[in-house]
């Protein structure tokens, strides 16, 4: 019978594929950021399920000014953070 595959077992594989395709210099440098964030108790500061995330403007797509005020008029507001580049 076939072992059944899990999510960590998932996330690693993914982990390893995604490292094998940068340069040694470029895996070392995200796991250092990845170390510093653990040992400065980042995700302890992260906001949780119910909390209400501060005001903020960024800009939009257009490179444009907008604010969480503005959009919250408009209904409700979802919020997707992107990585970036290494």
């Amino acid at each position: 019978m076939a072992r059944m595959t899990t999510l960590a077992d998932e996330l690693r594989e993914l982990k390893t594929r995604l490292e094998g395709k940068r340069a040694p210099e470029q895996v070392i440098l995200m796991h250092r950021a990845v170390d510093e964030l653990r040992a400065a108790k980042a995700a302890d500061r992260a906001l949780k399920v119910g909390d209400r995330a501060p005001e903020f403007t960024l800009p939009n797509a257009e490179e444009r000014p907008i604010s969480s005020r503005d959009l919250l008029a408009r209904g409700p507001l979802v919020v997707t953070f992107y990585r970036g580049r290494w």
